[in-house]
């Protein structure tokens, strides 16, 4: 065989051959496997995207949620003061007990002049104390002052009265703060008393000052006038 003239035959026919195979490809192909969506040709392909959790949208703050004032005036209560506070209002101070006209606790609410109230508070009970009365009010402010005389137990001749100031929110009979009142004078065993009549819980010089009498419990027939005074914030 004449290698001369085959070689190029052959390599004639692998020509024919893969032209005509170029022609049956179908119409539309992309001309290379590598060929992009957007016809461009020879670029690798575009990475599918990273499905990233979209961040929790932001979500408002709700404010805090406080204790909705009451109107109404518990059953078996009664007043010990009402104080004319301006702005034709009146603060009144009291207590409301039970059925059996036992167990005082400590009430104070604000009213119109007409007497219909616009916040009523219920005061807690003094540590150690088994009942209470609200006897005293006073505004100063946009606050109003509270003073509560509380018994230590139910039998009378043993029993001491203890004193404390509790201060409120003018606006929504809201506690802000209280102070046990200091006697001055008194040691051991005592109890005090404070009279009716807004001289007895006042306004003085910036402080909040309470007068009244205390005696020992030893000695009940000896009793000693004091006054003693607070903080406007009611702190040591």
């Amino acid at each position: 065989m004449n290698t001369h003239r085959t070689f190029p035959l052959i390599v004639a026919t692998v020509l024919s051959l893969a032209l005509s195979a170029c022609d049956r490809q179908p119409a539309g192909a992309p001309a290379s496997p590598m060929a992009q969506a957007d016809g461009t040709a020879g670029s690798e392909p575009a990475a599918p995207a990273a499905s990233t959790p979209a961040p929790p949208a932001p979500t408002a703050t709700a404010p805090a949620s406080t204790a909705p004032m009451s109107t109404e005036i518990p059953q078996g209560f009664s007043s010990y003061a009402s104080e004319s506070i301006g702005d034709n209002k009146q603060c009144v101070a009291g207590t409301a007990t039970d059925e059996d006209g036992m167990n005082q606790r400590p009430v104070a609410y604000l009213a119109q002049a007409s007497g219909k109230p616009i916040w009523t508070r219920v005061l807690d009970l003094p540590s150690d104390t088994y009942q209470s009365r609200a006897t005293h009010c006073l505004r100063q402010g946009d606050a109003l002052y509270v003073l509560l005389q509380s018994d230590t137990q139910p039998e009378q001749s043993l029993s001491q009265t203890l004193l404390r100031v509790v201060k409120l929110n003018l606006a929504d009979g809201a506690v802000q703060a209280g102070a046990d009142v200091v006697v001055p004078g008194a040691k051991g065993a005592y109890s005090a008393r404070v009279d009716e009549g807004g001289k007895h819980l006042r306004w003085d010089n910036g402080s909040v000052v309470v007068s009244g009498q205390y005696f020992q419990l030893d000695a009940p027939d000896q009793r000693s006038d004091f006054t003693a005074t607070l903080k406007p914030d009611l702190s040591r």
